[in-house]
């Protein structure tokens, strides 16, 4: 039998490079019986695994492995094959390195002199293209000396570790040769000889500065950086080197810090400022020559102030702002210019401009103010410092020389005068003070003569005094403080009568009527010389009616047209159109009829009140519309529900019976006129109760204070409207001050007059009172409070056109008698009078025991003096008089509202909430406070209505959607009226649903339908929910909660039973409740017919 060949003998390795190997074995100990076909080499890497060499068995017993890696080590091992197979592996080699074969170096590459001196020669050299495969060593420099074939070692004792060398040594005037050898760890290697001999002497050269790139064109540092110039000097010998800028020779300081290490040379300039910026020049001399070289230095920093800060062109508003760019830029280009002002008595400025390139600007100013400007300018470093105006410019229009009179023309003329009018110029220089002169002369004089004193301000004069039938010319100019204007001349004229009556055309036949709102046309050509002058009036009357701002009036030489817009009822009647001139007059007149709704009723009254029934009566309104009153409107209003409902839109004569009331309920009526422009504005009643005839007395108007004094007032009062049936049997008057909530009777018993003497006050402070009228029944209502009076002292207590009231308090001392009356003196006021002459006495007919008098029969043009002197049994005391001298006067103040800014836009709450309406009220005598809803009466019985000094408030408590509206607030006193208005939204729920119908029914379904919400509660309504229940039940059933229509279609409904049904609508704030808005519906086994299901439905 054969076997495999035992193992070949252990690989040698040799010939070893970098990327290959040879591999020799030599032959196993045994074939295996058979002849030996090949082998199989294999290699590893150290620690990897084996790799087959070759793709075909080795024939021959060595092997070039190619492919390895240099530096990587390696392991081979190797098969033997037979006929069998392949034998156990040899031993592995000893590991072997990749790497070059290791000879002696290359020789030097380029070896020149770089330097010399007669003692010295610096050598340099580039290190060998081969090392030999070992790293270099070092070099040996050999040296041999002219005339000598010897080569001496100059580096003995050590290797030259560089690839430069300074040979040391030399004789000065001889010639030398070198060489240099690398060496490797193998030995030295070719040397290489440098190409010239080298003669030991110094070399002389001038110096040369090259100074570093980033320095050569210019040096850009910011303020507080370090500036660097850095460069290289050379020359033989060493240059003496200097640093210089600006002629100034720069020496070694704390600011300046100057480095040489030749060949390298720096200078530094430390925290650069602007100042540093230059032109820097460094100097290098030996014996040689010199050289020069120079550095550009910006330091940048931010600009220097602005010159020649300049305003001109000042007005009123505006003003021009220049100024020249700053001497110094800072190194860097302005970028931009920030323009401030400010005023005076302020200290902060503020921006004019802060983006500006020129340097020019336009700033805008107030009428009359002075002002500070300042400017600086900007580079990309930061704004620099500012330049500011010495002393401020004030913001008025310069004054130049006005304009030329316009339009100079001769309006009139007469025997013996010229009538010239002109217009203002356009232009008036920028002062407002024009004035102008005249001047004339004759036709055949150079002379002009002035015809009239100092300077006229109106545009119109009347020369007099020229001769008739001679020809003048005339000129004008106008003047203010900056000088004259050119003149202006009219042609030449004859003064002479010149005379036509005017006469009018009336473009206007017969009576010329207009709706209210439209505008009211009337024109009437005109003619007559001199040009008329035309003023329209209205029926008679005084008042010109180009004051009003709904007038136009437009005058030609030919025509006048009047133009009224707006137009109002009282704006119907006869217009008077009058032309005049120097030959006469001539009236024209045209009517006209302005057609407007109807005003109110008058009268309004409720009689024969009982328990169901009533009767209104009214007088019709006093103005008609300008047309006949076809029917009245009366509506009626339970207080409790606040909703209007209509009793009668058709009623022909001034009464209506009212019926079916019910008893205890509180109601109010209203009553609008009727024609056929529309509706007028209704008139309201006062609350009355469905109930017996009598009943108590309603509220009176608040008292009026008439005469006060620091302990007593007299208070006066009006009787109630209504007297509840029976007469009034007395008053209770009550009293408290401004900030007591306790009122106070004055009286126990019931006053029987409207008049009380209110005494026992306390001196300084504030009182209010109020009355309730009494009769039969009982006590009724009280006033609301009068108007808050302070008791004082005063001196003048009331005052008329013919009258005077005067005050005073007792004296203080009564001379130890009691004070038994008082004498009032009075006397016209006459300018430098004897202070004791002229008095008369007023008192005449009998003592004054009061601290009051009243003086009559006085003159409302004429100044009084009074005195008042103490009497007791023993005499008058000293008099006291009135500082000032009065005159009799009546004191009437209008009305006045002043409302909060809250109230001026829309008032909204939320349901629930309470509405608080207030307004400061003032008037003399008190106004009369009304609070009133549009369309609805006073809210005093739902809400709280009360005057505190001069603050009017009403208080709506718990407010709901119907509260939502219009609100007005009303003063009235003898002075007057003034009324102002508030609209009041409350966010509520929705209100039910209206006009809620069934229609289509079957016997199993039925067609629903209805109308939105009169009242949507303030917010829209997003949805429907619709409800059923059977007649028998009392639980409701939802058919849908989420319908957005305002129908719906309800089937599979029982035949024969009967529904209600319910909607609620829905919004925001959520659903009303729906207890009273259903319907009943009976659904028959047969399907009903329309006239059965009119009969079926039940609101």
């Amino acid at each position: 039998m054969f076997d495999p060949p035992s193992p070949p003998g252990k690989p040698m390795v040799y010939d070893i490079t970098e990327n290959a190997a040879t591999v020799s074995w030599t032959l196993p100990k045994s074939d295996g019986g058979t002849p030996i076909t090949g082998y199989i080499l294999e290699r590893r890497e150290a620690s990897g695994k084996w790799v087959r060499v070759n793709k075909t068995p080795i024939l021959d017993m060595k092997y070039r492995v190619t492919g390895l890696f240099e530096g990587n080590t390696y392991e081979f091992r190797v098969f033997a094959e037979n006929m069998v197979g392949l034998s156990k592996p040899s031993p592995s080699s000893d590991p072997i390195k990749a790497s070059r074969p290791i000879t002696p170096p290359g020789p030097p590459i380029n070896p020149k002199l770089k330097d010399k001196t007669k003692e010295s020669a610096d050598l340099v050299w580039t290190k060998p293209l081969k090392d030999g495969g070992s790293p270099i060593l070092g070099y040996i420099v050999e040296c041999q000396k002219s005339g000598t074939t010897q080569w001496n070692r100059i580096n003995k004792d050590e290797l030259i570790r560089q690839c430069a060398f300074r040979v040391p040594g030399l004789i000065e005037g001889n010639e030398y040769k070198f060489r240099i050898k690398a060496v490797n760890i193998v030995g030295e290697g070719e040397p290489r000889e440098l190409p010239e001999t080298v003669l030991a002497k110094d070399i002389l050269s001038p110096p040369e500065i090259s100074l570093d790139v980033t320095c050569r064109d210019l040096i850009t540092v910011r303020v507080g950086q370090t500036i660097r110039i850095t460069g290289k000097v050379k020359g033989r010998p060493d240059p003496e080197i200097t640093w210089s800028k600006d002629g100034k020779v720069l020496v070694q300081e704390k600011h300046v810090e100057i480095l040489h290490d030749l060949p390298n040379v720096e200078l530094q300039v430390k925290e650069a400022k602007r100042s540093d910026h230059g032109k820097y020049i460094i100097a290098a001399k030996n014996s040689c020559g010199q050289a020069q070289a120079f550095a550009i230095v910006n330091v940048l920093d931010r600009p220097g102030p602005c010159q020649n800060l300049k305003i001109s062109y000042v007005t009123k508003d505006s003003c021009m702002i220049s100024w020249e760019s700053p001497v110094d830029n800072g190194g860097s280009e302005i970028t931009n210019y920030i323009v401030e002002y400010r005023q005076p008595n302020q200290r902060g400025w503020s921006i004019v401009s802060s983006d500006i390139t020129k340097r020019l600007v336009k700033a805008n100013l107030v009428e009359n103010r002075e002002y500070f400007f300042r400017v600086c300018a900007e580079n990309k470093i930061g704004p620099g410092p500012c330049i500011e105006t010495k002393t401020p410019i004030l913001a008025i229009n310069p004054i130049d020389k006005p304009g030329e009179p316009e339009n100079l023309h001769i309006a009139e003329k007469g025997k013996t005068f010229v009538y010239l009018k002109w217009r203002r110029p356009d232009y008036d220089g920028g002062s407002p003070n024009l004035s102008y002169h005249v001047e004339r002369k004759l036709k055949d004089s150079d002379e002009w003569e002035r015809v009239h004193k100092g300077s006229i301000k109106e545009t119109h004069y009347m020369v007099d005094k020229c001769v008739e039938n001679k020809i003048y010319q005339f000129r004008v100019q106008t003047k203010n403080e900056a000088g004259e204007s050119n003149w202006v001349k009219t042609a030449e004229v004859v003064v002479k009568e010149d005379l036509q009556k005017p006469v009018l055309d009336l473009k206007l036949s017969g009576v010329l009527t207009v709706k209210a709102g439209d505008t009211i046309r009337i024109e009437a050509g005109v003619r007559g010389k001199p040009q008329p002058e035309i003023v329209w009036a209205k029926d008679k009357d005084a008042t010109d009616l180009t004051r009003s701002p709904r007038v136009s009036i437009e005058n030609t030489s030919d025509m006048s047209k009047f133009v009224l817009t707006k137009s109002r009822r009282t704006d119907g009647g006869k217009y008077v159109i009058t032309a005049t001139n120097a030959a006469g007059s001539f009236v024209a007149y045209a009517t006209v009829i302005v057609l407007d709704k109807p005003g109110p009723v008058r009268n309004l009254k409720v009689t024969d009140i009982s328990s169901d029934r009533c009767t209104v009566t009214w007088d019709p309104p006093e103005d008609d519309g300008g047309c006949e009153i076809q029917n009245y409107i009366l509506e009626k209003c339970e207080s409790k529900r606040m909703v209007w409902s209509t009793f009668s839109s058709s009623v022909l004569t001034n009464y209506a019976k009212v019926t079916r009331l019910i008893e205890g309920n509180e109601y109010i009526f209203r009553v609008r006129a009727e024609n056929k422009m529309g509706t007028g504005p209704p008139t309201e009643t006062h609350p009355i109760i469905a109930k017996t005839k009598y009943d108590r007395p309603g509220r009176p108007d608040p008292p009026d204070v008439t005469r006060v004094s620091k302990e007593e007032m007299t208070v006066v009062w009006n009787p109630p409207e209504y007297d509840g049936g029976k007469s009034i049997t007395g008053y209770i008057l009550e009293k408290k001050e401004k900030r007591s909530l306790r009122w106070v009777p004055v009286t126990k018993t019931p006053i029987p007059e409207r008049r009380k003497k209110v005494t026992n006050l306390f001196p300084g402070h504030e009182y209010q009172f109020r009355v309730s009228a009494e009769n039969e029944v009982g006590l009724g209502e009280p006033s609301l409070p009068s108007r808050p009076v302070i008791a004082k002292d005063p001196i003048v207590v009331d005052s008329t056109k013919t009258s005077l009231t005067l005050g005073w308090g007792k004296p203080v001392y009564d001379g130890g008698a009691p004070i038994i009356g008082y004498v009032v003196e009075m006397r016209p006021k006459v300018e430098g009078a004897d202070p004791e002459a002229g008095w008369k006495r007023c008192n005449v007919a009998a003592q004054v025991i009061h601290t009051e008098f009243t003086a009559t029969s006085l003159d409302e043009k004429q100044l009084y003096e009074f005195r008042v002197s103490a009497q007791n049994q023993v005499g008058l005391g000293r008099p006291a008089e009135l500082k000032e001298a009065v005159s009799p006067k009546e004191i009437l103040e209008p009305p006045e509202i002043e409302l909060d800014a809250s109230m001026r836009k829309l008032v909204t709450v939320r349901a629930g909430c309470p509405i608080r309406l207030f307004a400061i009220v003032r008037g003399r005598p008190a106004p009369k406070v009304t609070w009133r809803r549009m369309g609805i009466d006073n809210v005093i019985r739902k809400g709280q209505v009360d005057l505190v000094d001069t603050m009017a408030f009403c208080v709506i408590p718990d407010s709901t959607r119907d509260d939502s509206g219009k609100y007005s607030l009303t003063l009235v006193n003898a002075a007057g009226e003034k009324a102002v208005f508030v609209n009041v939204r409350v966010l509520d729920t929705p209100g039910p649903v209206s006009d809620f119908k069934v229609s289509d029914v079957t016997k199993m379904s039925c067609h629903l339908s209805w109308a939105p919400p009169e009242n949507d509660g303030g917010s829209p309504v997003t949805h429907y929910i619709l409800q059923k229940r059977e007649a028998d039940r009392k639980t409701w059933a939802t058919v849908t909660a989420e319908l957005k229509k305002t129908s719906f279609q309800i089937a599979n409904l029982v035949p024969g039973n009967e529904y209600y049904f319910r909607v609620t609508a829905v919004n925001e704030y959520g659903s009303e409740a729906t207890g009273e808005y259903e319907i009943k519906e009976q659904l028959s086994k047969q399907q009903l017919t329309l006239v059965d299901l009119q009969n079926l439905l039940i609101q």
